[in-house]
This record gives C-alpha cells, structure tokens and sequence, in this order.
C-alpha cells in the first residue's frame, strides 16, 4: 500500500474521525472508571477544556508473524503543549482493534503550570479583561484560551 492508498483508505473508513472520538470516549470511560485518578492527572474540571488533539501520523505497520494494522495517532496539546499522544489501532478491514493512550514523562508539570495559568485566565475574566488582553498576560494565542470564555 502506498501513501496515496493509505490516505485514501483512511478518509473511506473515516479513521482520523474515529480515532478523535475514541480519544473522547477514553477520557470518559476513565472518568467513570476512575475519577479521583482522572481528575488527579488534570487537576480540575476547567482544564479539560483546554485539552486538543491533532493528527500526528497514520502508518501501516507489519507486524512479523502475526498481522498488518493501520495506526492512527493523536498528539495530546494542553495549552498548546504535547503532554502525550493517543492511538487507535485498525485492521485493513478498518475494524478497531486496541486503542492506547500514553502521557510525557514530564506531564504532571506541564498540567500544574497549566493549573496556574488557568487560574490567572478565570480571574481575568471575572474581572472583565478582554480575551486580546488576557492572552497577553499568559502569553498564550487567543484561540488556545478561547474556550475558558465560553460558558
């Protein structure tokens, strides 16, 4: 299979759609499943809302003695910063097969700096300050901050 084969096998199984929902799917299952750790990891119910995903890689990946499964992964952004990726492992048929999710050594830190500059975000806006002037403050782009505005 080529690139162009993949890529197109890919839009007719609507993989990159899947594997974004699936990541959505997996915060929720842990959310019911384990809470206290799920809310331990991000640290607060606003930070959610800061968490993005976008398109790192789709691979056919041979796996010696056993099968061929396509792969698509998500990187995992928290304010703009990977703090891990998700993945979504596919036959050719295009069923699902596993899914993992896999966080940065270093994420703990990230989240609690995160923590700190949501916290200066929602006073900001509690006081009125524009998003234009807040994300100034933060150094963030107005559009990694955009949903702690909306209600």
């Amino acid at each position: 299979m080529n690139t162009t084969s993949l890529i197109e096998w890919s839009e007719a199984n609507n993989i990159i759609d899947r594997t974004e929902q699936g990541f959505i799917n997996y915060l929720e299952n842990w959310k019911k499943e384990n809470r206290s750790d799920f809310f331990d990891t991000f640290k607060g119910k606003s930070n959610l809302k800061l968490l993005k995903t976008e398109l790192n890689s789709i691979q056919l990946t041979h796996i010696s003695g056993y099968d061929d499964f396509i792969y698509c992964n998500l990187r995992i952004l928290y304010l703009g910063e990977s703090i891990g990726d998700y993945r979504m492992i596919f036959t050719l048929e295009g069923n699902l097969e596993d899914d993992v999710i896999h966080f940065e050594k270093y994420i703990d830190t990230t989240i609690k700096e995160g923590t700190i500059k949501v916290e200066v975000i929602k006073r900001a806006i509690k006081e009125g300050y524009s998003i234009e002037a807040v994300s100034k403050l933060v150094d963030l782009e107005e559009n990694i901050i955009r949903p702690l505005f909306v209600c």
